[in-house]
């Protein structure tokens, strides 16, 4: 099957929030916001946002795809729960198939490919108290 090139302006893929996202008592709603960038049997590419209150942490687990999935944080970092940086913003990762992952993120934009075509599964969404170390460095 030949796949035509193809690109997406800023304005042409809306901006999706989560099932848990969550109105807070600023009135803001914080979770994960995603764009769809590209989408086929082959591949869906998204870029995701994740957004917490301030002092709070969105902890989230999932299980990759039967393919796995490719991440690279555009912005932000993935944080241990004692508040530490384990993935500073640049980094690449994968999680191969079936791979348990995840991590505590405030404030964090990221560039995800599932190369299946299919989302992960989410196994955990918890909102938490959370605050970053000032040595946060890895």
């Amino acid at each position: 099957m030949r796949q035509k090139s193809f690109s997406i302006g800023p304005e042409d893929s809306p901006w999706e929030p989560a099932d848990y996202n969550i109105t807070w008592t600023d009135g803001n709603e914080y979770g994960r916001f995603r764009r769809v960038l590209r989408r086929d049997d082959h591949g869906l590419t998204i870029i995701a946002r994740f957004i917490a209150p301030e002092g709070k942490a969105w902890k989230i687990v999932g299980r990759a795809p039967e393919l796995g999935e490719e991440v690279y944080l555009l912005k932000g970092a993935y944080y241990d729960t004692q508040g530490r940086i384990v993935a500073p913003e640049g980094s690449f990762m994968f999680n191969a198939p079936g791979a348990l992952h995840g991590g505590i993120s405030t404030d964090m934009t990221a560039l995800i490919h599932w190369c299946s075509g299919k989302p992960d599964d989410i196994v955990s969404t918890e909102l938490i108290d959370f605050v970053a170390r000032a040595d946060a460095a890895p």
